[in-house]
């Protein structure tokens, strides 16, 4: 079966022609509720197994009923940037009747087909790695799907709300503040990935930081492919070791930033003395580290305000809207003592 069809087109029929018996056995064994004799049984098992076929349990609901349960999907759980935007969703939610679950994105074929086996109301992807064609496949099933516009989502076509949180203006700002500070060499750090998923142009905070640089006719040098803190660190050691030594770097989180700014210190260079350095998210680690971090901040109880408007829109009103719905944040800078 090809992974990338449409999510509705194995149906019972179809396991019943593959596995040569009638819809109403292959119900029975679905359901469980009749007996059906091993051989029949096991027919329709593998055949149910060869077409990777799930029960969807949404289609099942009776019309008009709600599981008033949305679904976050996230590339990183653990991090506070989710952790606290969740909450401010989750207050919203609760209000409305609603409860929101918070999971990370598993990166694999098999991951779209369970979410569409569960009874969500909507979903929110604030993953960057989610695969595009997976986002296609759920809103032409007609699921409510708002998304966190961390890459760019133009080839994504249908009804969906798409929330641009202002991270490719914000690169560029913090590119624009390092400039206006004398600062010529930049550094990107891009994301930790144990799964081998980095940035590449079609990432806000990446194409926003190049953009920016090419406007000044600065050649910008990226670090990406690590996969842990450690190899993050080594990495900056080789480079700067190697006679490359950047006055400006810009982390793609905050928690990214503060490597670098602890590999550079341990190289002998002072912040920002030396080396400028800007996160982004603006967690708590900015307040705590020494110097304290400059960092873009999201404004996330107006992204929460947005996600839950939009949601409730497409879950009562999808059938009379004709095109995606948009919004357009802002960021804010926060400036502290690392530039």
């Amino acid at each position: 079966m090809d992974s990338k069809k449409d999510l509705r087109t194995i149906t019972r029929k179809d396991i019943a022609i593959e596995a040569g018996v009638t819809e109403t056995i292959v119900s029975y064994v679905i359901n469980g509720n009749r007996y059906v004799k091993e051989e029949k049984r096991k027919k329709v098992e593998e055949a149910i197994a060869r077409l990777n076929y799930r029960p969807n349990t949404m289609a099942r609901a009776l019309k008009g009923k709600k599981s008033n349960h949305i679904l976050f999907i996230a590339d990183d759980i653990k991090g506070e940037y989710f952790g606290k935007l969740i909450s401010e969703i989750d207050t919203l939610a609760y209000t409305e009747d609603y409860f929101i679950t918070l999971c990370a994105d598993h990166q694999d074929e098999d991951f779209v087909n369970r979410i569409y086996s569960k009874f969500f109301d909507g979903i929110v992807i604030g993953s960057a790695s989610f695969p595009l064609y997976n986002i296609q496949r759920l809103i032409d099933a007609h699921i409510p799907i708002v998304l966190l516009e961390i890459r760019d989502y133009s080839s994504i076509t249908g009804v969906y709300g798409l929330i641009n949180t202002g991270l490719y203006e914000g690169s560029r700002r913090v590119v624009r503040t390092l400039y206006e500070r004398g600062k010529r060499k930049l550094l990107f750090l891009d994301r930790i990935s144990s799964s081998g998923v980095w940035s590449n142009l079609d990432d806000w905070r990446l194409k926003g930081f190049t953009d920016q640089c090419s406007v000044y006719n600065l050649e910008p040098v990226i670090v990406s492919g690590c996969s842990s803190e450690d190899e993050l660190s080594a990495k900056l050691f080789d480079l700067l070791s190697s006679g490359y030594v950047p006055d400006g770097i810009f982390g793609r989180n905050d928690q990214i930033a503060l490597v670098g700014m602890q590999a550079c210190q341990k190289m002998g260079y002072k912040v920002p003395q030396d080396i400028a350095v800007i996160g982004f998210d603006n967690t708590r680690l900015c307040r705590f580290s020494s110097p304290t971090l400059t960092s873009v901040e999201i404004e996330q109880k107006e992204v929460a305000r947005c996600v839950m408007e939009m949601m409730m829109s497409l879950i009562d009103n999808s059938s009379s809207f004709e095109k995606r719905l948009e919004v357009y944040l802002d960021t804010k800078m926060v400036m502290r003592e690392s530039v």
